[in-house]
């Protein structure tokens, strides 16, 4: 099973990108980490939010898992990249696979990506949103 040219041009640009981690003296970091023991793909996911307005000001991972998953994690940079932090649950995992053209076999790395995003959102939430309201 070959990868289509949407997966392998995110994969080559995106990977080195944004695959460094962030220093943790931030407190307005948010990170979680999620993996998936049928397949081996374990992502590490830092998300810098703005102080007053809740922005995305950076969103970095680690990744370990195939070439799928880390154009997955590659393609939401652009789709929660400068939106609110509610607006997260708007981005689903077959919006993920259907601009990838992910196969059947491969579904399980866009549901990953989507299940970080909402641990990630519900962890954020308890830690510093409560607080400032």
């Amino acid at each position: 099973m070959s990868y289509n040219n949407k997966i392998l041009f995110l994969f080559n640009y995106n990977f080195y990108k944004n695959s460094n981690l962030i220093s943790n003296y931030y407190n307005n970091l948010g990170e979680n980490y999620i993996g998936s023991y049928a397949c081996g793909d374990i992502i590490y996911l830092q998300i810098i939010y703005n102080y007053f307005n809740f922005f995305v000001f950076k969103l970095k991972y680690k990744i370990y898992g195939c070439g799928s998953a880390i154009s997955s994690i590659s393609l939401i940079f652009y789709y929660i990249f400068n939106k609110l932090y509610y607006q997260i649950f708007y981005l689903k995992n077959f919006h993920i696979s259907n601009k990838l053209n992910l196969p059947i076999l491969k579904f399980h790395c866009s549901v990953l990506v989507e299940n970080i995003l909402s641990l990630h959102f519900y962890v954020y939430k308890n830690n510093y949103i409560i607080y400032f309201f």
